[in-house]
């Protein structure tokens, strides 16, 4: 599913956010998985995520 992982900037820190249930738009959340002040590092986890999610 295309779109499951999305990276956000909420003031210093880089936001890894992931898309929580199977069911329709309307009942999905987004769930943080964690935050990170370097971007570097949190654009790397969010790649690595994307990538793994193509795998699946």
């Amino acid at each position: 599913m295309a779109g499951q992982f999305k990276l956000s900037h909420n003031g210093q820190s880089w936001q890894i956010m992931a898309r929580k249930g199977a069911g329709a738009a309307t009942e999905a959340a987004w769930v943080s998985l964690g935050g990170c002040p370097d971007q570097i590092v949190a654009v790397r986890v969010w790649l690595a995520l994307v990538a793994r999610e193509g795998r699946g």
